[in-house]
């Protein structure tokens, strides 16, 4: 081989290593700044439907129960740990709550309405909290005392109740795809996963996997943005209550299941704030009466079920 040719294939492996070392990376964390504010949009939705159809006797029973929430708050970060856990205090700017049941709404506030100014759910604007947030996403409530003093009893009590929950309060701030990203930085196409149960209201409990892929990192405006996006399925490992998934199973073995569970997330790796979060699981079920049943040709009886469960935040600015 020429020394020429040996000279260009130094050269091109050179090349190649200094683009590899080029390829964009970033730990996949929370990395939240004293004294700055972040307001952002929340929704969390629960909604199940179910409908029985008798072709036989032109007959279609049908039922919706759905909790909606919509909550805009300002973060603001008083402090930062050598940990990079955050104190940051939570104040509540607008708020919808719309609860239906089978026989109709239960609930219905929007604090944007001129009409519902004067309802009591309406005190419940400017109500602040205290959270400390972890890099990784995770949620401790520090201090709830003061918005839970704002409505005791009755309907609105019981929704204010739910809000300030350390359930409620977890599930409206966590954000779940970081738990498990560990410490080690992440490159394009890089992946994580941890485990969930499915929701609470499935017709038969699972435990899922959740596998998140960072699908990109870029530049934008001087500043590095990554997408992560989130495909769920179904796993053998177990975190559930064995006895309560083992009751359901014969009950749910009568139905045909058709489930997905979706999500996807803009993080600031630069500012180490969320810019974007969602996640959505959607599970229907089908039972349809057998042929040798059927008493007519008008098509068997047939009962269909779903649940779906939906996250979302975003910075409004």
């Amino acid at each position: 081989m020429s020394s020429r040719n040996v000279i260009a294939i130094v050269f091109l492996g050179v090349v190649l290593s200094v683009l590899a070392g080029c390829v964009p990376s970033a730990e996949m964390k929370l990395n939240l700044s004293p004294q700055s504010e972040t307001t952002y949009r929340v929704v969390t939705n629960s909604a199940k439907d179910y409908q029985f159809t008798q072709p036989s006797i032109n007959k279609t029973k049908e039922r919706h129960t759905e909790a909606n929430l919509e909550m805009v708050f300002s973060q603001k970060v008083e402090s930062a740990d050598n940990q990079g856990n955050a104190t940051v205090n939570i104040t509540i700017k607008q708020l919808k709550y719309l609860s239906k049941s089978p026989e109709g709404t239960e609930e219905d506030f929007d604090s944007q309405r001129e009409q519902d100014k004067s309802k009591l759910l309406a005190k419940l604007i400017g109500a602040s909290y205290k959270l400390k947030i972890s890099p990784s996403g995770g949620v401790e409530v520090l201090d709830a005392s003061a918005a839970r003093a704002i409505l005791r009893g009755g309907s609105a009590g019981a929704v204010a109740t739910k809000l300030f929950s350390d359930e409620g309060m977890a599930r409206r701030h966590q954000i779940m795809a970081l738990f498990d990203a560990g410490k080690g930085s992440y490159k394009k196409g890089d992946k994580w996963s941890s485990l969930a149960d499915s929701p609470q209201g499935t017709l038969a409990p699972k435990t899922f996997e959740k596998v998140y892929t960072l699908t990109d990192i870029k530049e934008k405006d001087g500043q590095k943005m990554a997408a992560v996006e989130m495909v769920a399925v179904p796993s053998s490992k177990r975190l559930m209550d064995q006895k309560k998934e083992q009751a359901m199973d014969f009950f749910s073995s009568m139905f045909d299941e058709k489930s997905s569970y979706t999500g996807k997330m803009v993080i600031n790796l630069t500012t180490g704030v969320i810019e974007s979060y969602q996640e959505i699981f959607k599970v229907d079920w089908l039972a349809m009466e057998p042929s040798e049943e059927q008493k007519n040709d008008q098509g068997p009886d047939q009962l269909t079920m779903a649940f779906t469960q939906v996250y979302s935040i975003e910075k409004v600015n």
